[in-house]
């Protein structure tokens, strides 16, 4: 936080004052919506998601640092809380950050200006169908995968034993086989959407940086 405001004073410093005018408060939300957003993705989806999967309990008493790793269902539990907020925060922010982005650079845009804001604007589209699409289908075809999970006793183990379990399982049963098939398509989906919203991100991430003067 203390990197931003520091941006955006050097930024504000460049204009005729400190005052809070209009473009410098469209610069503000620009800069902050857009460092929520990239922030969210970064930490909170992609690194949150991968310690959600590789979750361990450090123990103070011991050096045994290898623990059972969170419940599969647990963990799905988790994400399915976390992933939609996600999602909303980032739809939300990012289209903030397009609406001040091209209220400070009014039309006629110049070119790099114009792709950044198809940038933006399709990152934000990709949340907005992650959120209302991708990711209910993904939870629902889970949930589903869950219930057959736990009629078969499997999925309490942790993730890397619970998906051993679930392939094992899924030779002998067809039922468990179909719900992998669907949940993997649906997810798929969601990351598809995942990856190209958070390559949108980088992209004005980099835009924004070559306008830094160190």
């Amino acid at each position: 936080m203390l990197l931003l405001l520091l941006a955006v004073f050097f930024l504000l410093a460049g204009g005729a004052g400190l005052g809070m005018t209009a473009a410098a408060a469209a610069k503000a939300v620009h800069l902050l919506c857009f460092a929520t957003s990239w922030g969210v993705t970064v930490w909170a989806i992609l690194v949150g998601g991968v310690i959600m999967f590789l979750y361990y309990t450090f123990s103070p008493c011991s050096f045994n640092v290898f623990p059972p790793n969170l419940p599969r269902h647990a963990m799905g539990r988790l994400r399915g809380k976390v992933f939609p907020a996600c999602f909303a925060l980032n739809a939300a922010c990012t289209a903030a950050s397009a609406a001040a982005f091209a209220w400070l650079h009014r039309p006629p845009w110049p070119p790099a200006e114009r792709r950044q804001l198809a940038v933006l604007l399709v990152a934000a589209g990709y949340d907005l169908a992650n959120l209302l699409i991708f990711t209910p289908r993904t939870l629902e075809a889970m949930r589903e995968r869950h219930k057959v999970e736990r009629s078969l006793g499997i999925g309490g183990d942790g993730s890397f034993v619970g998906w051993r379990q679930n392939a094992r399982a899924a030779r002998s049963s067809s039922t468990l086989a179909a719900e992998n098939a669907r949940f993997w398509v649906a997810h798929s989906f969601s990351a598809v959407a995942l990856v190209i919203s958070a390559a949108g991100l980088f992209s004005h991430f980099c835009y924004l940086s070559g306008k830094i003067v160190i």
